[in-house]
């Protein structure tokens, strides 16, 4: 029975040595794991962060190109001016049948 309980206890060693060898390695993995993804989301934050500098840099290039004084200093340079009257022809809204088609 001596004999029994030493190879019980031997088998019960060498399950636990690699049930912790298994733990180990999956706990390292997982923590490779969590800093690869922590990295990636670092970097899309800085995307994310960029783009919207840029967003905000076009907004106000846009405004400033769209701003009442610029256009009509294009619109001079073009030779454009103001519609006189009978100039300006209104065409009735074709309503959303229209956009159907």
């Amino acid at each position: 029975m001596s004999q029994m309980s030493s190879s019980g206890w031997l088998l019960a060693f060498v399950i636990s040595l690699l049930m912790s060898l298994l733990m180990g390695l999956a706990l390292i993995w997982l923590s490779i794991e969590r800093t690869d993804k922590a990295y990636t989301i670092r970097q899309l934050k800085s995307e994310v962060e960029q783009r919207s500098v840029l967003k905000s840099k076009l907004e106000v290039e846009r405004d400033r190109l769209l701003a009442p004084q610029v256009l009509r200093r294009k619109a001079a340079q073009l030779g454009m001016s103001e519609a006189r009257a009978g100039q300006i022809r209104r065409m009735p809204d074709p309503g959303p049948e229209a956009e159907a088609r």
